[in-house]
């Protein structure tokens, strides 16, 4: 079955009065996405908590009642390097409702002085699914 660890966080601007918004990263790049956002995009990121990302193809959300996940889109961008001869690939994960917002934005980061870059896009939805605490935590 395809599965991601992902971390889900919340972030917002520092010393912002906004909400923050759920943002799902990959485990293994976690730390330094957290410094990214913190040092260099003037967020704060809060409430980290880990788990698995599903593909809903693989394991129907039927299993889960609506509480136990979020809805989470996989994208992942083929990007085309002319100076490389080949493509690379991205995967970012995004809540499904905020999925066209959010992909524009992660598109933008492929341009090449102001011009598209060859990219091809694949969506996969899936599930992150919500920890269950254990027995000893909740008693």
């Amino acid at each position: 079955m395809p599965s991601q660890k992902l971390v889900r966080c919340f972030i917002r601007p520092v010393l912002a009065e906004r909400q923050s918004t759920p943002r799902f990263v990959p485990l293994e790049i976690y730390g330094l996405w957290e410094f990214l956002m913190t040092r260099k995009h003037g967020f704060e990121v809060l409430d980290a908590e880990a788990s698995l990302w599903l593909d809903v193809e693989d394991a129907p959300e039927a299993a889960y009642g609506e509480t136990e996940f979020d809805r989470v889109t996989e994208v992942t961008a083929f990007i085309y390097s002319g100076r490389d001869g080949m493509f690379s690939r991205a995967c970012r994960y995004f809540p499904t409702d905020q999925c066209e917002r959010l992909k524009e934005i992660f598109l933008k980061h492929y341009r090449d002085r102001g011009e598209a870059i060859r990219v091809q896009v694949r969506e996969r939805p899936g599930i992150w699914v919500h920890r269950v605490e254990s027995l000893t935590e909740v008693a």
